[in-house]
């Protein structure tokens, strides 16, 4: 954990719209320098600018997560700028809701790169320095679809549930170094983001019973999860937590907990729509 965030420099990575936005804006208030990582680099700009008005060093660094070499000149380039690496948010990520059977080779290959691969390998770039330096933090966002596998999204959930799985083996690794991880796991994040894309989409909304969160909720819990060392935070109102509690106590009845909490029927409605915009 890292208790005063006042001066130290973070890499957050997916930070060109969405959650990535508001992390930055979190966490700038807090004093974090930021190093803002994503593909297009003229929306990187806009939030470089905008978080800078905290008072902040911040720098934009346009980066396709999946090439090793960018994942390189991020690091080096937020070293050299603004200081050793104190903190990094995982947080790029993409999602298709669709059938399994839909999918095609290269899309879930694209996928689980995006998600998880490349939050190992970038991980993996700043763990030794953080180690030599005894000082670090590193948080993944992962989501609620890794806890409970919802229905025809499975590829996006096998992702998710693998950057859970890598935090608490990371965690046991480090159980006497000062470099600590954490997980956040959102549900269904209101107005900014994949979700809210989703709705602008197709119009299909989670339930009430479903829940939805603020992305502020979903910042944060980044926040507590640096500063209090927690392990995993969920992010949902609803009572989708005991539900997902449940279901992994109960794998064998885990698909009908979902299915009469209503999140098959939800991706269900978009996969279709999705089927019916593309046919």
């Amino acid at each position: 954990m890292i208790k005063d965030l006042r001066g130290t420099t973070a890499i957050i990575t997916g930070a060109s719209r969405g959650l990535g936005v508001t992390i930055a804006r979190a966490l700038a208030d807090r004093g974090v320098n930021l190093a803002l990582a994503a593909r297009n680099g003229d929306l990187l700009e806009k939030v470089r600018i905008d978080v800078g008005s905290a008072g902040v060093r911040a720098i934009a660094v346009p980066t396709d997560v999946t090439d090793s070499a960018q994942l390189d000149t991020l690091v080096s380039r937020t070293e050299a700028e603004l200081g050793p690496i104190d903190i990094l948010v995982n947080n790029a990520g993409i999602e298709s809701i669709r059938p399994f059977e839909r999918y095609a080779d290269d899309e879930i290959a694209r996928l689980i790169d995006v998600n998880l691969t490349a939050a190992l390998v970038l991980t993996r770039k700043v763990l030794g320095g953080m180690l030599e330096r005894r000082r670090g933090h590193i948080v993944q966002i992962a989501s609620l679809a890794g806890k409970g596998g919802f229905a025809f999204d499975a590829p996006y959930a096998a992702s998710k549930a693998g950057l859970v799985m890598f935090t608490h083996s990371l965690r046991a690794e480090l159980i006497d170094s000062p470099v600590d991880c954490s997980v956040v796991c959102p549900g269904f994040v209101a107005d900014e983001g994949m979700y809210a894309d989703m709705v602008d989409e197709t119009g299909e909304k989670a339930s009430m019973l479903l829940g939805e969160s603020k992305p502020e909720k979903v910042a944060q819990a980044v926040v507590k999860a640096i500063t209090r060392g927690s392990s995993e935070l969920i992010v949902n109102p609803s009572p989708m937590r005991p539900v997902l509690t449940i279901a992994q106590m109960f794998p064998d009845t885990a698909a009908r907990f979902l299915q009469l909490f209503g999140v098959t029927a939800l991706g269900k409605r978009v996969a279709s729509a999705h089927t019916d915009r593309e046919s």
